[in-house]
């Protein structure tokens, strides 16, 4: 009891961010807060240093059983009474195993020293002992004051005090942070930015802080003025994130909050989540079946053993007669026997899996099929009116898509200059998969950014019930300009366009032309379309809205913004308008003090001002949505209808749908709305929810505008790629929040929906419905007698889904399972990932996710396998991805080639190296029955030694970097060659079985054919006595090792300069091994002359023949029987290849086109 109530206790003794003390006329020596326990700013993602890299990484590799299983081993061999084999036979394996990984490691963790190096000794203007110094990141302390120019990256989490913008703004780029590559808009609180540089550095304040925590989106603190005791209040938007970058603003003003591993971006730098392959997991476990089997024979031998010495050895007057006890003669037979099988389980795979798998990756990294040239030079620009209207004269419209092979420029007009071209290539962040691809059989696909370029181009618009097509020509500037009956509404149109967005204006100092940045990429469009027509959007500041419509500049005062999120899916901002004769630039305008900011810094209405123009909201957002906030007059009119069909229309051509929508607010409502959003914004609790609720109250009674629809240009290959995975027997769902007949006409467009096969509609409103329509979808589609499953696709929408996920999961898999493909509309973000995880955890399949935006983390992390592209969104996916593509296309080559080849490669890898340990040293087990079962050893130790290392070690490593069963041209023409790998039964327990029986065969092949050929004992030694253990050993030593390396070249189909040079280097290796073997008598005595002696025998070549044709005939006749009696698609194809050999090479330009 009391136990709880300490524990209650330290609960709510919760600690606090020392309060941060800036002084003036601090020096480093009177600075009051390097006492206060904070962090340093010195970062260090190491996982060693050069202190502890030996004891550390010793500890780490000792953690896998295996090498805490060879350890044993080594202990064994160190201690001469109990075992027959030399410690260098344990030790050098085992050394060279631990000192390859340990390299490895080091290298890794170098890469990340310089990466911190870099880093920690960039320099800032840190403002030290009465100036601005320049100080390495690593020496930067909380509570410094600091300055960041332009392109500079924050070295720590800083409050900004001031810029030198207008309102203390500034713009920062966050892509590291949470991928998003467009700017934000920061802002210094008004109480400092409104002070000098001077009177900053001079300050007299307290900071209190919030303690550190990954929230990159909350910051709460308090900013006390020591002088006058005034405080006021800080949030997200004064703090500048480590890893963020200062653009278009020429400096900041700062003063640090957080350092080193206090920040918020080291707070979120966690490890992902382990993902381990399909043949990883049935590696261990055949790695235990293999050491269970060497258990039994070592128990056997352990029994065999005692028995004959006390049967047989006791009463032999020529053995020795010092005898054990029967417990010590058993304990001494076992751990014997142990150390002389241990090299059943080969030592050095775990390594060599590891170092081919890091090779694997580089071939995919490397690969030119799966690169991407990109126009680092490229600009968006947007032609002049006067262009615009030229080249619609000569009747040379623009396209809007430039594409010349990989180079796909949207909404780009191309520089007459040449530009840079540059191939960007895909990154592997997780090799341990690379053959857990070939098993894949269901991709989750996000929509927007992955298989579309997620280049918006406005394409079509709705105005007062007339479609328009040609809004990007100028079309809207010519209604407005020929004074047609539709004018007003598309001046009403222009201005919602140009006002009602997130977007952030960038002016080129040089040519005066302005380009748009949004965290959206349908408002750059939207502003682009408004600009082409002269309705341009000019600035906002926190008070004032600018734009210059044709070609006169226009004011609007800011009164509020509502902005856009997933959950109100619309977006508002309230204006007021100025008279043209009171109307200055935005950079004149004088600031009203009264505008005041809330806690987290968002925009409150400021008082009703002096001049009484027009209170207008104009709003935009999903037609689901803005339909049922039209007024009722509006709701029932004819334009509505008129422009539902259109929506309809634009949806079903694939296109992105906005409703725009106007109101005009009196003034009694305002101030009325002005005054409750302001006590709203004060709240302590349930301040956001206030506060929403005064936003959906305004966002009412709205004025239909029109309609836009937004073109998302699908990807070049995009359907080709999705119709050969589907006929590779891999299922695919496209997961979108798209409306349904928009996602429908995606499907039908990327090949996932074709019209041959029938579509089941799930759209239900109640979790009954819902259950209905499953039910009814499975009686029509799935044949409960004959079990006979017809060919079908599905479209399902969110608010279906979260019935299906709560209710009817069962039910909805049976269907879901059989369903040539799914597309699902209106998903949330969560729901992706739930929806990968009902599949992954109920079919028990491998799943795949892609996607490119912050939206699909979760989603790509649930699956087995997370492809992140590199998109318009930023880099987040793919930093978080196991592999980071640049297109779509590139998914078909890595699954379907480099995941195959992968899986071909390791599983052969695998088995072989299984395979030659079994067979060459099961022989020493064999010996023991020729041997009295006294664990005598037939090779000598250094034949032992370097088996592993030196004889047998290249063969299967290149097998994992060079085998291919077919031609990769094959491929792309061959999508059912993928279903060959798709269950796995390449590395099966059934098939690794299959080798070791193999190896059994070859061992018995090789001990018991020597014995038959040398029971004769006509061999003579080079002393001439009859030939010895050693003589026999080397014999079986020899044609052992030939064998095995000829069982490789039997297994190898794909040879190149580099295999040759591995099988034959290896027999080359082997034999100059024994000839050193036999010339040392100094160190190995017993073995001196031994084989060179056996070279001199006719003898030893006749035998050393015959023992590889007996072992290896059998193999060669049964794989050659297979082939021809029952051929699989890649034998066929294989063949089909070679004999047209010819023919390919003459089309060898036609057959690089595919994947």
């Amino acid at each position: 009891m009391k136990l709880e109530k300490l524990k209650i206790r330290r609960k709510k003794a919760r600690p606090s961010y020392p309060i941060i003390e800036i002084r003036p006329n601090k020096t480093s020596e009177n600075d009051v807060n390097k006492s206060k326990g904070f962090k340093s700013n010195d970062i260090s993602t190491t996982k060693y240093t050069r202190y502890n890299f030996i004891f550390k990484n010793l500890f780490e590799q000792f953690k896998r059983i295996t090498n805490i299983y060879f350890a044993a081993i080594c202990v064994i061999t160190l201690i001469p009474q109990v075992s027959p084999l030399s410690p260098v036979t344990s030790l050098l394996p085992l050394i060279f195993v631990l000192v390859v990984t340990a390299l490895k490691e080091a290298f890794e963790d170098y890469r990340r020293y310089k990466a911190d190096k870099s880093s920690n000794y960039t320099q800032y203007q840190v403002y030290r002992d009465g100036s601005f110094r320049l100080i390495k990141s690593k020496d930067i302390c909380v509570g410094d004051f600091i300055r960041i120019d332009n392109d500079q990256a924050f070295p720590s989490d800083i409050l900004v005090l001031s810029s030198n913008l207008e309102d203390g703004i500034c713009y920062v780029e966050t892509s590291q942070l949470d991928g998003e590559t467009n700017l934000k808009l920061f802002k210094a609180a008004k109480e400092t930015n409104s002070l000098t540089q001077e009177q900053i550095l001079d300050i007299n304040a307290n900071i209190e802080c919030e303690l550190p925590n990954n929230n990159l989106y909350k910051f709460k603190g308090k900013f006390t003025f020591q002088n006058d005791n005034t405080t006021f209040s800080l949030s997200e938007k004064q703090l500048m994130l480590r890893g963020a970058r200062l653009r278009n603003t020429h400096f900041i003003i700062g003063i640090v909050l957080y350092c080193g591993k206090d920040t918020k971006l080291s707070l979120n730098q966690k490890n992902p989540p382990s993902k381990f392959s399909t043949i990883e997991t049935r590696l261990g476990r055949s790695v235990i079946g293999i050491f269970c089997f060497k258990v039994i024979l070592v128990i056997i031998a352990t029994i065999l053993s005692s028995l004959f010495e006390f049967n047989t050895a006791r009463d032999s007057w020529y053995l020795h007669s010092d005898f054990d006890s029967l417990g010590f003669t058993i304990v001494k037979n076992f751990v014997s026997y142990f150390a002389i099988l241990s090299f059943l389980i080969p030592m050095s795979l775990m390594v060599t899996l590891e170092v081919v798998k890091v090779s694997q990756a580089k071939y995919m990294e490397w690969d030119v099929k799966m690169s991407y040239k990109e126009n680092r030079k490229y600009e968006k620009q947007i032609q002049e009116p006067q262009e615009q209207l030229k080249i619609k004269n000569e009747d040379k419209t623009t396209t809007t898509t430039i594409s010349n092979g990989d180079i796909e420029l949207s909404n780009i007009v191309a520089k007459k200059e040449k530009s840079k071209i540059i191939n960007k290539y895909m990154s592997v962040k997780n090799s341990n998969l690379n053959d857990e691809l070939a098993l894949i059989k269901y991709i989750f696909s996000d929509k927007t950014g992955t298989l579309t370029e997620n280049r918006m181009l406005f394409s079509k618009c709705s105005i007062n019930g007339v479609c328009f097509d040609g809004a990007m020509n100028q079309q809207l500037l010519d209604e407005i300009t020929s004074k047609t009956k539709n004018e007003e509404s598309i001046r009403e149109f222009l201005l919602n366009m140009s006002l009602c967005h997130a977007a952030i204006s960038d002016v080129n100092e040089e040519t005066g032309k302005i380009t748009y940045q949004s965290q959206s990429p349908d408002e750059i469009a939207l502003c682009d379309c408004a600009k082409i027509n002269q309705f341009e959007f000019i600035n906002r500041t926190s008070t004032h809205a600018q734009i210059r419509v044709m070609g006169q500049d226009k004011q609007y005062q800011l009164l509020a913004i509502m902005e856009f999120s997933s959950d109100r899916r619309r977006m508002s901002i309230l204006l007021r308008e100025e008279d043209d004769n009171d109307s200055t630039t935005i950079e004149s305008t004088q600031i009203d003090d009264s505008t005041t900011t809330d806690i987290e810094g968002n925009l409150l209405p400021p008082p009703p001002s002096k001049k009484k123009g027009k209170i207008i909201l104009y709003s935009k957002g999903a037609d689901s949505i803005m339909m049922e906030r039209l007024s009722e007059e509006e709701s029932k009119s004819e334009l509505l209808e008129q422009t539902k069909e259109h929506i309809s229309h634009f949806s079903r051509e694939g296109l992105r749908t906005l409703i725009l929508a106007k109101r005009e607010i009196s003034e009694e409502e305002y101030s009325d709305w002005s005054q409750q959003y302001h006590e709203a914004s004060t709240l302590i609790h349930d301040r956001e929810a206030e506060m929403e609720r005064l936003n959906d109250q305004i966002e009412r009674g709205f004025k239909l505008v029109g309609c836009t629809a937004i073109e998302d240009k699908l990807q070049d290959g995009v359907p080709e790629t999705i119709d050969y995975l589907l006929k590779a027997n891999v299922k695919v769902w496209i997961i979108t929040g798209d409306k349904q007949e928009t996602a429908i006409n995606i499907g039908y467009s990327c090949k996932l929906l074709v019209p041959e096969i029938p579509i089941i509609i799930i759209n239900a409103e109640t979790t009954e419905e819902c259950g209905t329509q499953i039910k009814r979808a499975i009686e029509n589609f799935v044949d409960p007698e004959t079990q006979v499953d017809k060919k079908v696709s599905m479209v399902i929408n969110g608010e279906s889904l979260t019935f299906v996920l709560k209710d009817h999961s069962a039910d909805f898999l049976k269907i879901a399972a059989k369903c040539h493909s799914v597309v699902a509309c209106r998903v949330t973000p969560l729901q992706k990932a739930l929806i990968v995880r009902l599949v992954k955890k109920s079919t028990k399949e491998v799943c795949l996710s892609i996607g490119d935006g912050a939206n699909d983390v979760s989603m790509i992390q649930e699956a087995h396998i997370g492809v992140g592209i590199f998109g318009n969104e930023g880099t987040q996916a793919a930093r978080a991805s196991d592999y980071a593509l640049l297109r779509f296309r590139h998914l078909a080559r890595l699954i379907t080639v480099h995941g195959r080849y992968s899986m071909v490669r390791n599983s052969l890898c695998i088995k072989y190296s299984f395979y030659k340990n079994m067979a060459f040293f099961l022989c020493q087990f064999w010996f023991s029955i020729y041997s009295g079962w006294t664990a005598m050893t037939l090779y000598d130790s250094w034949i032992v030694t370097t088996f592993n290392i030196l004889m047998t070690s290249v063969p299967p490593y290149f097998m994992a970097l060079f085998e291919k069963d077919v031609n990769e041209k094959i491929i792309p023409k061959n999508p059912h060659l993928f279903k060959e790998v798709q269950d796995c039964h390449l590395f099966q327990y059934r098939s690794i079985l299959n080798w070791l029986i193999g190896a059994l065969y070859h061992s018995v092949v090789f001990f018991f054919g020597l014995y038959f050929f040398l029971d004769g004992g006509d061999i003579v030694n080079q002393w001439g006595r009859i030939g010895g253990k050693e003589l026999a050993g080397s014999f079986c030593a020899t044609f052992a090792v030939l064998s095995i390396l000829l069982k490789a070249a039997i297994e190898i189909k794909h040879w190149n300069f580099i295999v040759h040079i591995g099988i034959w280097g290896s027999v080359i290796v082997y034999l100059v091994i024994s000839l050193v073997d036999s010339s040392i008598i100094t160190q190995i005595p017993n073995m001196y002359w031994v084989f060179i002696y056996a070279l001199h025998l006719l003898k030893f070549y006749v035998m050393v023949i015959i023992m590889i044709f007996i072992a290896l005939v059998p193999d060669f006749t049964l794989k050659f029987v297979r082939r021809h009696l029952s051929p699989t698609n890649s034998n066929i194809e294989q063949e089909k290849y070679i004999l047209n050999r010819g023919k390919n090479k003459n089309n060898n330009n036609n057959d690089d086109d595919d994947l």
